[in-house]
């Protein structure tokens, strides 16, 4: 027969165990490239999932490493959305089934027209061009993807079916607007050339008929030789804006500027809220090429 000691621990464990089982239970979590993708998940579910971001705001996606954390949330995560050709993702993208089996992968790149490099010809064989990563930074684009976002976390998450379809037209009418602003406004220019450090706004030049101008070459730092190309290029043209990201030097963008008189202008591709830095660009386009 048990003594009292006993009965009293078995008692405390039934009361206990249930509850630590339940607050280790993981929550509900979604993994997404970066923070623009948090944006449009949080506006579809309501904020009722956990969105694990993993390249944050402010750091360089070519280069970022992800911690401890947000690889094992990205372990947890019923979905990963992915914009293509992030360079962080190499190191980890070919062990993502490995981390996680069940975990249903989105490479959101598979759904539009991506813009391509120049194939490179090395005699006896090719490379083909590398893939412009910066899909969400056009509206048109996004306009395509926010079916394919809503679709798929319905899928992973029914229980959210009812939240994510009353939020939808809301979201996509907010795309739409900035959509036919950026046609209203590019439709009026004086000017379609513009300047920018990092080449970010490949969808959007090609979407609304602009051309951008990179700074870099080949993702590295210009020699002086390009920068006094550039230099002379954007005299000839009469560039008038130089867009540079938060997250690289200014310097060159400045020398640039300062021998030819084009204005730098600071941009974030990476900022959370997409609607609000879309805007933000269409007034600096405004300014800058009307």
């Amino acid at each position: 027969m048990k003594s009292l000691k006993q009965v009293i621990i078995l008692l405390v464990l039934v009361i206990i165990l249930p509850g630590c089982a339940e607050r280790e239970a993981p929550e509900p979590v979604i993994s997404v490239s970066i923070p623009p993708l948090h944006y449009f998940v949080d506006r579809l579910t309501g904020e009722a999932l956990e969105v694990n971001v993993m390249v944050p705001q402010g750091a360089s996606h070519g280069t970022y490493s992800p911690t401890a954390r947000q690889m094992q949330k990205l372990s947890d995560s019923g979905v990963y959305f992915q914009v293509p050709s992030l360079g962080y993702e190499q190191v980890f993208i070919r062990r993502l089934n490995e981390m996680n089996p069940d975990i249903k992968h989105v490479d959101l790149g598979d759904y539009i027209e991506l813009i391509r490099g120049e194939r490179i010809d090395h005699g006896d064989h090719f490379h083909e061009g590398g893939i412009d990563p910066h899909i969400w930074m056009s509206p048109g684009v996004m306009m395509d993807l926010l079916p394919v976002l809503r679709d798929v976390v319905v899928e992973i998450y029914p229980e959210l079916a009812e939240t994510i379809n009353e939020n939808y037209p809301y979201v996509l009418a907010d795309i739409e607007r900035m959509h036919f602003e950026m046609q209203e406004l590019t439709q009026n220019l004086s000017q379609r050339r513009f300047m920018i450090f990092h080449p970010a706004l490949t969808y959007l030049a090609r979407d609304y008929g602009l051309e951008q101008v990179s700074i870099e070459y080949e993702g590295k730092e210009p020699s002086p030789a390009q920068l006094s190309h550039l230099i002379r290029h954007a005299r000839a043209e009469k560039v008038p804006v130089i867009f540079i990201q938060e997250e690289y030097d200014v310097r060159n963008a400045r020398l640039v500027a300062e021998e030819t008189g084009a204005e730098v202008v600071q941009i974030n591709p990476l900022a959370y809220d997409w609607v609000l830095e879309m805007e933000k660009l269409s007034q600096n386009l405004n300014i800058y090429l009307r």
